[in-house]
This record gives C-alpha cells, sequence and structure tokens, in this order.
C-alpha cells in the first residue's frame, strides 16, 4: 500500500480516505440491503439461525462495496495530494523569498 518514499502525510490522507471510504461504504449498503430486502441486514453472517444463501449475499455485498469504497477513496487521496502541493509550492515561490 505505502509507496517507497511516500511522506507521512500522503500516507496519512491516504488511511483517513479509506477509513472514511470504508465507513460509507457500510452505510450505503446497509440502506441498500434494508431497501432492496425489507429486512434489517445480517449483524453477524455467522450466525447459524440466519440462512447461508443471505449470509453469503451479505458478505460479498459488504465487501465488495467497502473494497472498492476504499480503492477510489485512496487513488483519488494520492492524486489530491500532491497536485494541492505543487499549487502551495508555486504560490510559495509567486511571493518571493521574502514571503
Amino acid at each position: 500500500m505505502a509507496e517507497k518514499g511516500e511522506g507521512r502525510s500522503v500516507r496519512a490522507l491516504k488511511e483517513a480516505a479509506g477509513l472514511m471510504a470504508v465507513l460509507a461504504a457500510q452505510k450505503v449498503a446497509r440502506i441498500g440491503w434494508r431497501r432492496v430486502t425489507g429486512k434489517e441486514p445480517p449483524a453477524s453472517p455467522d450466525d447459524q439461525q440466519i440462512p447461508l444463501i443471505q449470509a453469503v449475499a451479505w458478505t460479498l455485498l459488504l465487501g465488495a462495496a467497502v473494497a472498492t469504497a476504499r480503492m477510489i477513496a485512496i487513488r483519488y487521496a494520492t492524486n489530491l495530494l500532491p497536485r494541492r502541493q505543487q499549487q502551495a509550492l508555486a504560490a510559495r515561490q509567486a511571493k518571493g523569498p521574502d514571503g
């Protein structure tokens, strides 16, 4: 995940973006599950009282949503920070050596 030579700020931004994406994906998946099935999603898919097909469906849905959201957020964060750093550096250089 962490690239060689990557600064702490970049790693921190990527991790924060990934965490926020995971939380958002879980919320969206739960809401979507309720709308489609009319029931609450399984609290614990390994519970023997939940039908196997329901447990598998929830696990696949949640896993795909979380992995996809995290990947998109990390890619966006990776591209966003260097661009902002370059803009800040250009602004500092435009002010001159005293600014």
